[in-house]
């Protein structure tokens, strides 16, 4: 017979609001507590999803017996801090993308994590969509022959404030942290560490990124060309191009119902796969599993990915001369 596992929250913004809306189909996972260094606004989340805890400091939270995992919902640059603090206390993590700024912290938090025996995974609700597990799954069968390129993108207009998380170094600016890891995400999974990367940039005055464009190169001869932006609106879609044809997962690729095989010789083969809710329950699920088999990371979203996907993330960040305080 499962447990009930009691859910805690830092950080009760938009994202943490989405991630809320998911746990529905879920009568194991309960929202038990939520943390804010504002207290009217934990207190506000904490109402309207039918939360009993409200605490105005995160070490309360993570302190808490009853508490069993906590989801960190913050800007980039408290992730490293307030992860370890969990993990110190033996609270299991699952924290928003990206992990952390950079490999050097993103080690620090999985060495933590290993070190004190306890769950930590990155929140990259992607990996869990049906339309991604299935394009992966065509690939290995051989549907469209080798792949030979694949190419993915993720951009959107926001407002210009140099003062905002979208573009002040000091709190993870830029698009390639943003939005970028959704395409990064998708090529590492499909083709896996690039042996060449050749990134380009264009930066805002604040030296963080608007737009970052890499192409990756594999030792097989493979390409991937991903995009990132905060500056324009882009298809976000996906192809993965083989030799026998190719796979179009439909916009927007990161959260998509659809794809589309398309044969060289002419067939085309659309596959529909809709879903319920926002599609964070998918990695709602896969954290209750593991909690439940009392797994220390997930097979699905191991530590060492996340781990690869930070190490290629600051390679293009140092080919664009995008410096975070913490990469000092």
């Amino acid at each position: 017979m499962s447990r009930t596992i009691n859910w805690g929250i830092i950080g009760p913004g938009k994202i943490a609001n989405r991630f809320a809306s998911a746990f529905g189909p879920f009568p194991d996972a309960k929202l038990y507590a939520v943390a804010s260094r504002d207290i009217t606004k934990a207190k506000a989340f904490a109402e309207t999803y039918s939360i009993n805890t409200c605490y105005d400091n995160y070490e309360a939270l993570v302190k808490d017996p009853a508490v069993d995992v906590i989801y960190i919902a913050t800007p980039h640059s408290f992730h490293h801090e307030q992860t370890l603090l969990c993990l110190k206390h033996k609270k299991a993590v699952l924290c928003e993308k990206p992990l952390t700024l950079n490999h050097r912290l993103a080690k620090e938090m999985v060495n933590a994590a290993r070190e004190h025996n306890t769950f930590l995974m990155e929140a990259m609700w992607s990996r869990f969509f049906p339309t991604t597990i299935k394009a992966k799954q065509l690939i290995e069968q051989g549907t469209i022959g080798d792949v030979k390129y694949m190419r993915a993108d993720f951009g959107f207009k926001g407002p210009y404030d140099p003062k905002s998380r979208l573009y002040d170094l000091a709190l993870g600016g830029g698009a390639m942290l943003d939005v970028g890891v959704y395409p990064l995400f998708l090529s590492l999974y499909i083709l896996g560490k690039p042996k060449e990367i050749k990134a380009s940039v264009q930066l805002a005055s604040t030296g963080a990124d608007q737009t970052t464009n890499a192409i990756f190169t594999y030792a097989n001869g493979s390409m991937a060309n991903i995009l990132s932006s905060i500056v324009i609106d882009t298809p976000k879609d996906a192809e993965i191009i083989g030799t026998e044809g190719t796979i179009t997962i439909h916009t927007p690729w990161h959260k998509s119902m659809a794809l589309t095989i398309k044969k060289t010789d002419g067939q085309e083969q659309r596959i529909d796969l809709p879903y319920e809710g926002n599609g964070f329950e998918y990695q709602v699920e896969e954290v209750m599993k593991c909690m439940q088999n009392n797994q220390k990371e997930s097979l699905l979203m191991p530590l060492d990915f996340s781990l690869m996907m930070a190490e290629v993330s600051d390679e293009v960040r140092r080919q664009c001369n995008i410096k975070y305080p913490e990469d000092n």
